[in-house]
């Protein structure tokens, strides 16, 4: 789905250092602030490691959200993690240029090595940062084939091609794939008188179908293939080997970054999705090759087995196990920090369109992964018509409320097909749907009334079972309502019925 650079040329230690030195040496000549030099650093080290970062974006607005999230320095706590280790490669790298100047060959080589390990771990901050905004622009553009069809992916590849991954394209993918439908949706309601308004207790209720707002999506029913970076998200979450790895990085994740002055603002959700984005690069596998075969040493060790190792490899081998482990870290940094900008670009845009909804998905943030996208979009539809129809009446106050009704929704069918569902059982569980031909709605609301409805009707247990595993899979029907509290309106009218029907004109306006 994402388009990614092709392999460029790598170039050799000695030329990426050189033109580190050129460029910081630029810096120094115009007497450049701290903040300007790490910043100007970090770009040539993107401009110098192309080659050596997998995935990186072909489109220059997807390039700039890269460095714009690499080079900020507010708004998530691993910058710390960031900016620790840029400042220390500028350090190196002028020490470098003093001994490679004075022909130190012991010094030069020893830094050259240092230079080359910390740049290692900025390489893999970018990468967690390129994985990270590969999968959600990747998970994006599946939910919009899969339910917008085949046709609205070159909308979706427009507006990457037009925005970087900040704001500002959030508002237009929700206005182009959302609220615009919703709206239509509302106007078709509005011209073919969709809805229906009923007494209710003290209430006029004109009622709307949410199925009338889901007619304007266009599901498609074919396969969809997942990216490389897809497969190895949802392996991490959903394969017994994959969860296992996700789990051992995310320990590692949250103990290399115990260090950070404000690691507490890193929520859990944020730490999880970071380390399942680690387990699409390499080093996941093989860093867990390794501290598995530590832990079988050291297992050995404890059931008598002599360590034959000399002092030397045993240094080595901890010298390449905590390289390796700094590196795990790295890249969950990279991904924490993209997960976490992009979440909250995302949660400010959709604040726009539902801005008294929106802490109903609060807890969602984070989380780009295929199942909360689709419980987002599904939100969003529900919520931009209740926004809508509250917008509609502000004037009137609190005379009138916007609210959902949800009934679950299940084929009759389906349940005159169930062992012992008599008639007068059927009638005391379930209502006809008269918005939907051959379905039913259970009367209970609550998993409670439920079990209590089937205590009363004294259920065979195997219909008990039966039951409750429909009530588990039915799919809601919901109707979003507006209530007119007759009693309120009465307060402030002569002339009740002539303000109630100017109410429901206002309501039935097309334009």
């Amino acid at each position: 789905m994402s388009g990614s650079q092709p392999q460029q040329p790598k170039l050799s230690t000695e030329q990426r250092l050189t033109a580190y030195q050129k460029k910081l040496r630029a810096l120094k000549d115009g007497a450049a602030l701290r903040e300007v030099m790490e910043r100007e650093v970090l770009l040539e080290f993107i401009k110098v490691n192309h080659g050596n970062i997998n995935e990186y974006p072909l489109l220059k607005a997807q390039q700039q959200s890269v460095v714009n999230i690499l080079c900020g320095r507010v708004g998530h706590p691993g910058y710390e993690f960031i900016h620790k280790h840029i400042a220390n490669f500028i350090v190196l790298l002028a020490h470098y240029g003093k001994a490679v100047q004075v022909n130190d060959a012991t010094r030069t080589k020893e830094l050259e090595a240092e230079l080359v390990n910390t740049e290692s771990m900025l390489i893999k901050c970018v990468q967690g940062i390129v994985y990270a905004m590969a999968l959600i622009t990747d998970n994006f553009e599946e939910i919009v084939l899969r339910y917008f069809g085949q046709q609205a992916l070159g909308d979706y590849s427009a507006l990457i091609e037009k925005h970087q991954l900040n704001e500002e394209f959030w508002k237009a993918f929700i206005e182009q794939f959302v609220a615009s439908q919703v709206e239509e949706a509302h106007k078709e309601i509005l011209e073919g008188e969709k809805y229906t308004v009923t007494k209710e207790k003290n209430f006029l209720v004109i009622r709307f179908l949410f199925d009338d707002i889901l007619g304007k999506l266009n599901p498609t029913t074919q396969t969809i293939e997942k990216t490389r970076i897809q497969k190895a998200y949802v392996e991490s979450r959903t394969d017994e080997e994959g969860i296992r790895r996700a789990k051992l990085m995310q320990s590692m994740l949250i103990k290399g970054l115990e260090s950070l002055s404000k690691v507490s603002d890193i929520t859990q959700t944020e730490f999880l999705q970071a380390s399942r984005t680690i387990c699409v690069d390499s080093v996941a596998k093989d860093f867990e090759a390794l501290y598995m075969e530590r832990v079988k040493q050291v297992q050995a060790r404890k059931e008598g087995a002599k360590d034959e190792r000399d002092k030397e490899t045993i240094e080595r081998e901890q010298l390449e196990f905590n390289f390796m482990r700094e590196q795990v870290v790295a890249v969950g940094v990279g991904a924490a920090i993209a997960i976490g900008r992009t979440s909250d670009h995302f949660y400010k845009a959709l604040t726009e369109f539902v801005p008294e909804q929106i802490e109903g998905i609060r807890h969602l943030e984070k989380d780009f992964s295929i199942p909360v996208l689709e419980r987002i979009l599904y939100f969003l539809l529900e919520n931009i018509m209740i926004h809508i129809l509250q917008e509609t009446g502000r004037e009137y106050g609190g005379k009138i409320q916007v609210r959902s009704g949800r009934a679950r929704r299940v084929p009759e069918e389906t349940v005159d097909n169930l062992a012992g569902m008599s008639k007068i059982r059927k009638k005391q569980l379930f209502a006809n749907d008269v918005t939907r031909e051959g379905t039913l709605l259970f009367k209970p609301k609550t998993a409670k009334q439920m079990s209590a409805a089937m205590q009363m009707l004294s259920l065979e247990e195997e219909l008990q079972v039966e039951l409750s595993k429909l009530w588990k899979k039915a799919i809601f029907r919901v109707d979003i309502m507006v209530l007119l509290n007759l009693e309120l309106f009465a307060r402030t009218t002569t002339n009740l019925k002539a303000k109630l029907a100017e109410v429901l004109e206002k309501f039935a306006d097309k334009e």
